[in-house]
């Protein structure tokens, strides 16, 4: 008889054994948990992304708050490395056993949500007051208060087996089974050679390049997966600096090292720099075989020196770094556009939800051709980095400093290109890597999507409101004040610093391209970007003088200076949101089979005249869709962005003050656009038709959409989020990351 017994835990015990961390658990975790938890903005700062983030555990520490002193930093694999290490620094286990039972904050929380299935009501994880429970009395009063709140949060329960497996893998010891890949490509030896390299020019050089890769998901064309690049005090990588930033004092001889990224990749943070077998042959001949203008000396670390790349590097040719950052150039606005923080609504508010960038061609770019022109405005290009993390109230809001240095530089960089002979024309805007290609980087868009972005090649969407033109010292203070030296962990004063200096620069953007409209009529069009009563006070506008050499054939002059732009970079038009002249809208179709039929309809819907039905959609929690048409012959996939407009960006606060609900329009982009959608729509061939009525006439009764829409309590939620997912890493395997789901639609049908 007790044999009997026995055999029957046979089996179980035999599954729970058999349990493989990478193999059983970790897809469950990248599919059902690393969409909500794997960056700063995950609720108490859980990071499913890696065995080490599960082990690591939680904090009651919310990293996005207001605070006058700044806090230590808690980034995975470099702040600590070991579980104790974390424990000091106040995270609590979600794995380890709580009681007799073996259970544990995680697997009460998963049971908690097999007991209550429902998600009832609103769940915005990023803004809802989590307890972030560290023991069992704790979460149990937190469960017993907020019963629907178990996890996969505001989502659809796992399902059995899901469960099942994690549950057994939870109470028999969470053990880690995966082996790290520590083998190295010829690729990735060159490349840590060249880096580490003794000779002064090599040491000056590798130190610009890792402080512009620091953040970079590095691909490797003879290497599977992706690389980060560190310094550490060990050639195995094994004790990383931890320097608040990149630019950081070491305490002691180190070594650059590449170090594999075994952690889920999750779209929001994935800004992937490739090298191939040219890319050291390139930084030699920029960087190694260049004439530098003085003998090569080792550089300060000390902040006022190394917070301002213009000051610190200025032994570097600056053609050599003007042409490093344009080899890259999308990489690099990716960086100060979507990282290296995941929340970011005071810092994107910035700038307009939509917009264009074109760049200065290095032989045209005064900036870098007058030798001394960066040298003598080095005060008037001081970066607020150079206050550091814990920044003084009076020196975040020292205005009067603020507009005199940045008129200074107004002021000289006019008389800069007045004294030149030849006015600013078409030939001076940079044509790109690839002229003639579709994937050219001549012309880059931005889409805001409230507190995220993200960056693409071409021009996607309607004209813009407003275009920028960046010349060498813009681009490379954006990198510094938003990437390089910002400090997420940091005091509010220095985000607020930050914030008031990309003021400054999106302005000194907006400026480079009216330069190239005639002199007469660039602050007309300055001021219609810039409405409000007090909006004169806080912006600063310099235009110059000077007269450019474009001949216009309209007085609308800003669309056709951006025409004449997109024409000479070859950058084509969007078919589906560009709207001529004189374009008539279509009638509904009451079939659709075919891709041509489906985008007519879709260029009717962002129509000026249509967008009163999603007046109330234009919100910080409805801006981004992805649609899925499932033709007989095909799957058809679409981004639907909502692009707010704004009188003007020029506040820090209030922001719905400054909307315009009457002039926001909707782009509609094959493929995906941003890494946060709030809507996944699926519509089946024999309903297109329906669909595209309702969008047409919709009456504002949310219930109307819910044949299409799918909410986040929907029963098919999960296999759609699947199948997006699954679809975007096959267009774009290199580019394509987990998609986060933190900020979907948070209202549910029950």
């Amino acid at each position: 008889m007790y044999s009997k017994f026995f055999l029957l835990f046979i089996p179980l015990f035999s599954f729970a054994q058999n349990i493989s961390f990478i193999n059983d658990i970790k897809p469950i975790l990248d599919s059902r948990c690393v969409v909500c938890h794997s960056c700063y903005n995950s609720p108490c700062q859980t990071k499913f992304s890696s065995y080490e983030g599960i082990d690591r555990g939680g904090s009651k520490t919310t990293i996005y708050e207001n605070r006058i002193k700044p806090i230590e930093p808690a980034r995975m694999f470099i702040d600590a490395t070991t579980t104790s290490q974390w424990r000091e620094k106040g995270f609590y286990s979600i794995i380890e056993p709580l009681n007799k039972n073996n259970d544990s904050i995680m697997s009460l929380l998963l049971e908690q949500k097999q007991k209550f299935p429902n998600s009832k009501g609103s769940y915005e994880p990023e803004k809802d007051k989590l307890t972030c429970s560290k023991n069992y009395e704790e979460l149990l009063d937190y469960i017993s208060k907020k019963p629907y709140h178990g996890m996969p949060y505001g989502f659809p329960a796992l399902s059995e087996k899901e469960h099942k497996i994690l549950l057994k893998w939870l109470k028999s010891g969470a053990k880690n089974d995966e082996i790290k890949d520590l083998e190295k490509s010829n690729q990735i030896k060159l490349f840590e050679k060249f880096l580490n390299n003794k000779d002064i020019k090599h040491q000056i050089s590798a130190r610009y390049i890792y402080e512009h890769l620091f953040l970079a998901h590095i691909k490797f064309e003879d290497s599977d997966g992706f690389y980060e690049l560190i310094r550490s005090y060990d050639k195995q990588g094994l004790n990383p600096i931890n320097t608040r930033l990149p630019y950081g004092k070491p305490k002691k001889e180190f070594y650059y090292i590449l170090r594999k990224i075994n952690s889920t990749i999750v779209h929001k943070t994935h800004m992937v720099y490739k090298v191939d077998s040219n890319t050291i042959k390139r930084y030699e001949e920029l960087f190694i075989k260049s004439k530098w203008s003085k003998a090569p000396s080792k550089i300060s670390y000390e902040p006022l020196i190394s917070a301002n790349p213009l000051t610190a590097f200025e032994q570097i040719p600056l053609e050599a770094r003007y042409n490093f950052l344009l080899d890259d150039i999308k990489y690099f606005i990716m960086t100060f556009i979507r990282g290296p923080v995941c929340k970011g609504q005071i810092a994107l508010n910035v700038i307009n939800d939509h917009f264009w960038i074109a760049f200065k061609d290095p032989k045209y770019d005064e900036t870098i051709l007058n030798k001394e022109f960066i040298k003598q405005n080095q005060k008037n290009l001081s970066l607020p980095n150079e206050y550091g993390s814990d920044t003084s109230i009076l020196d975040s809001f020292d205005f009067v400093k603020y507009d005199k240095v940045t008129v200074d530089y107004y002021k000289n960089k006019n008389i800069l290109y007045k004294n030149k002979q030849h006015k600013l024309d078409l030939k001076t805007i940079w044509k790109g890597n690839n002229p003639n290609t579709k994937n050219n980087d001549a012309i880059l868009t931005i889409y805001r999507h409230f507190d995220s972005a993200s960056v693409h090649n071409g021009a996607l969407g309607n004209t813009p409101k407003t275009m920028w033109v960046i010349d060498y010292p813009l681009l490379e203070r954006l990198y510094y004040s938003l990437v390089a030296g910002f400090d997420v962990f940091g005091n509010t004063q220095h985000k607020v610093l930050v914030r008031k200096y990309m003021d400054r620069l999106r302005i000194e953007g907006e400026s480079n391209f009216l330069e190239y409209i005639p002199k007469q009529n660039r602050k007309e069009i300055f001021d219609s970007w810039y409405k409000g009563l007090l909006v004169k006070y806080f912006v600063t506008y310099t235009p110059s003088n000077n007269s450019t050499n474009i001949i216009y054939k309209t007085k609308d002059y800003k669309n056709e200076l951006i025409e004449k732009i997109l024409e000479y970079t070859n950058t084509k038009k969007d078919e589906i949101n560009y709207i001529k002249t004189g374009y008539k809208k279509t009638a509904l179709l009451d079939k659709y089979d075919k891709k041509e039929h489906i985008e007519i309809s879709l260029k009717d819907l962002i129509l000026i005249d249509n967008l009163k039905n999603y007046k109330e959609f234009s919100s910080s929690n409805f801006n981004l869709i992805y649609i899925r048409f499932e033709l007989k012959s095909e799957d058809l996939i679409y981004s639907v962005v909502i692009n707010r407009w704004h009188d003007n960006v020029a506040f820090l606060f209030d922001e719905d003050e400054r909307l315009d609900k009457t002039k926001d329009s909707i782009n509609i982009i094959e493929g995906f656009i941003g890494s946060y959608p709030n809507y996944f729509v699926v519509v089946k061939q024999k309903d297109i038709s329906e669909f595209f009525n309702l969008l047409k006439n919709y009456t504002n009764d949310e219930n109307e959409l819910s044949k299409f829409f799918i909410r986040r309590d929907d029963k098919r939620f999960w296999e759609t989020y699947d199948w997006f997912q699954t679809k975007f890493n096959e267009s774009n395997p290199i580019e394509a990351g987990l998609f986060d789901l933190n900020r979907y639609y948070h209202k549910t049908f029950n």
